[in-house]
């Protein structure tokens, strides 16, 4: 914002939906390149959607081509680096086995071209270029194999790499000081001679590239509330000072990273007076920072705490809207916390009972953690033990009452055991809880609005079903169940032209759905369009052979366009997809054919 208002044009663009604008990331940017549509997600989860490298680089080329030729500040997120690893299959054979080395060479190969790209439009040369990364990847690391938990070097000690524009000054290749991702903002800020706001915690780098050395040693503070708010555990806090880090935890930890860069002795009793000196250090700067913005105690809805009341997960007074510290050590629950990931893993790769298995094993030993009975439950309910995953969902909530998923989750199962009722209340829990949270919770309240209309239809209440798509509509305007529900309603009811705009858009959201390509033929057929009909009703049959009721229109279009032979053909291949198609057997009848 604050080179915005100074006349630079200003641009995104993001390789992953944790960055999606909706999360109003997008303030201070003209344009803000982060294209996820939750509705076109086809059951991936909202934190694992990107976008490959090569599109994003792409996109950011483009906005350059227009807009390079004045000032401007441009944010290149790449998020191919996380799992699941997705690259081109021109990589994999690289490094065999090692998929974090192959994602690293892809991205590594499209940056390449990225600066290539810049130094042909003459950008190289006079742009201020940042590299640098969030965190690192534990891979087996203290037993952590991706990043989050635990607050080791392995992931807080990211590069930081930063190209000085042609004739900006003398500066060392390389500084071994301890620096924070606090400080680039005042790093930048002061290289373009505009003053840091007061209320920023970092320092300028500029001020340590001189021959003169810094007056002190640097504080770097990190910390972790994964485990806090996943797991059970007390959250992890560090402070580094020159050589030396504190871990703040139930266990604390000391090391000196100049003679233990890899954290393998920890020297809290040898140097107890020294750590604990670093203990209180950090407390201060925690205090010091936190005292100037106290948090807002969330107020919880009270008509939310009644519902989740009546429906017996909670006492009304009794709702948390923050985890406790639990005294827990994060190190005590590694191993279970890389079974739980283990077990995450094989169910994505569909080994359901595998899977099941180890998070069972988990809660077992850890009963307390309503992360793993909630992907315990839709473990179970990909299994199709709905039962079983109602019992999980249920214990997930008892654990954490305010705990969207399992109670869509909940719904999910309910209403394949046409628990309608049962399935409608926890949709309602799930939309006031997204109602109160604004469009971040868009990748919950989609699908919600969207098995509730599913709800009205089994339950006959067309007009409510209509208007629960119509609100989905409005917050995710290519959803494939609203415009095909909507579609088929209006066709219901006689309004055809309706109907096609619906199914149109249908087909659209999703391409490979036969029954939306089926229905859309359908409506063409019954207003003698031949040749688009037929189009879908063939694409209908190629996506799915054994769809009776595709081969069946099909044979009415040859049947009214009169290809006998073809028509008795379709009828045959509508039957043998589905015997019981009485339909199809009058129509061979009346063609004066004998169904075979």
């Amino acid at each position: 914002m604050m080179l915005q208002s100074r006349g630079y044009r200003t641009a995104a663009f993001v390789g992953g939906f944790i960055l999606d604008k909706r999360f109003g990331l997008d303030r201070g940017f003209d344009f803000y390149d982060s294209p996820f549509d939750l509705d076109r997600r086809q059951g991936a989860e909202a934190t694992d959607l990107k976008r490959p490298a090569e599109e994003v680089t792409h996109a950011a080329m483009q906005w350059l081509d227009k807009n390079s030729g004045r000032p401007f500040f441009l944010f290149l997120h790449l998020f191919d680096l996380h799992t699941p690893y997705q690259v081109p299959p021109a990589f994999r054979a690289r490094f065999p086995g090692r998929s974090y080395d192959v994602a690293l060479s892809y991205v590594d190969d499209v940056l390449g071209k990225f600066s290539a790209f810049l130094a042909q439009k003459g950008l190289w040369d006079k742009s201020l270029i940042v590299f640098l990364s969030d965190h690192g990847e534990g891979l087996g690391d203290h037993g952590e194999n991706t990043h989050g938990y635990f607050i080791y070097q392995s992931t807080l000690h990211v590069p930081l790499i930063i190209r000085w524009p042609t004739g900006a000054g003398s500066y060392p290749e390389r500084v071994d000081e301890s620096a924070s991702l606090l400080d680039i903002a005042p790093t930048v800020l002061q290289f373009l001679n505009i003053p840091k706001p007061g209320q920023f915690q970092g320092r300028s780098l500029l001020d340590m590239l001189g021959t003169k050395r810094p007056e002190s040693q640097r504080e770097s503070y990190s910390e972790s509330v994964y485990a806090r708010n996943h797991f059970g555990c007390s959250p992890l806090r560090s402070l580094r000072v020159g050589r030396y880090k504190y871990v703040d935890a139930p266990k604390p930890e000391f090391y000196d990273l100049s003679s233990d860069p890899n954290e393998l002795s920890n020297l809290y009793t040898k140097h107890r007076a020294l750590a604990v000196s670093f203990r209180d250090r950090l407390q201060s700067l925690r205090a010091r920072f936190s005292a100037s913005r106290q948090p807002v105690p969330k107020v919880i809805d009270p008509e939310l705490v009644e519902r989740l009341a009546s429906l017996g997960y909670l006492a009304a007074s009794s709702v948390r809207t923050t985890p406790s510290d639990s005294g827990v050590d994060p190190k005590d629950r590694i191993a279970d916390y890389a079974r739980y990931r283990r077990g995450v893993s094989l169910a994505l790769s569909g080994s359901m009972v595998e899977a099941a298995a180890l998070l069972e094993s988990v809660l077992a030993r850890a009963p307390d953690l309503p992360d793993v009975w909630n992907f315990l439950g839709m473990t179970q309910q990909k299994s199709g033990q709905h039962e079983k995953a109602i019992v999980s969902f249920r214990q997930a909530l008892k654990k954490d009452p305010l705990r969207v998923l399992a109670h869509f989750n909940l719904a999910a199962s309910y209403f394949h055991l046409k628990k309608l009722d049962e399935a409608t209340r926890e949709l309602e829990v799930v939309l006031k809880i997204a109602s109160s949270s604004g469009s971040a919770m868009d990748q919950v309240a989609i699908p919600a609005r969207e098995l509730l209309g599913l709800i009205y239809i089994e339950k006959r209440d067309y007009e409510r079903a209509r208007t629960e798509f119509a609100q989905l509509l409005k917050v995710a305007p290519h959803a494939f169940a609203a415009h095909y529900n909507l579609g088929w309603q209006a066709a219901r009811e006689g309004q055809i032209e309706q109907a096609i705009r619906h199914l149109r858009a249908a087909v659209e959201a999703d391409p490979n759905s036969a029954e939306a390509r089926n229905a859309l033929g359908r409506l063409y057929l019954d207003q003698s369009n031949f040749r688009a009909a037929q189009a879908e009703l063939s694409e209908a049959i190629r996506l799915n052979p054994a769809f009776a009721w595709a081969h069946f229109n099909l044979g009415l279009l040859f049947s009214q366009t009169g290809t006998k032979k073809q028509a008795a053909d379709a009828f045959r291949k509508a039957l043998e997809a589905d015997p019981q198609l009485q339909v199809a057997r009058d129509a061979l009848a009346r063609l004066g054919e004998r169904s075979q």
